[in-house]
């Protein structure tokens, strides 16, 4: 069984690019995680 796990950083990257990638490998799409999170910080998410 394969699984994958794809992930993106910024809000204008899209995950399709990779999942397709993934399927295209013979990653079935119930076996991906995804992740969309940015790095970023800004100064009033701060405690």
């Amino acid at each position: 069984m394969k699984y994958g796990y794809c992930r993106v950083s910024t809000v204008g990257q899209d995950l399709k690019e990779q999942e397709d990638a993934l399927v295209a490998l013979g990653v079935p799409k119930a076996n991906t995680f995804k992740e969309k999170i940015s790095g970023v910080i800004r100064l009033n998410d701060r405690s």
